[in-house]
């Protein structure tokens, strides 16, 4: 596997250290999860179809209500 060093400011070294202790996971995997994201966000905008990654939120008769656009990545 190959490796490499990241410089990124004291907010997201927090949220990073944050979001890893909540989901019992290391930053190193954190990591690895949040770059999933932007490849799956990149892959939807390269199919040139209107396609976007969104938030959905589940309904109680299990329908889905989008909520939100996730832009900017």
């Amino acid at each position: 596997m190959r490796s490499m060093t990241v410089e990124m400011s004291p907010e997201v070294d927090d949220a990073l250290n944050m979001i890893a202790c909540a989901r019992g996971i290391s930053k190193g995997e954190a990591m690895l999860r949040a770059f999933a994201l932007l490849k799956v966000a990149y892959d939807e905008k390269q199919k040139g179809d209107g396609s976007s990654l969104g938030l959905v939120r589940r309904l109680p008769d299990n329908t889905l209500q989008a909520v939100g656009i996730v832009t900017g990545v």
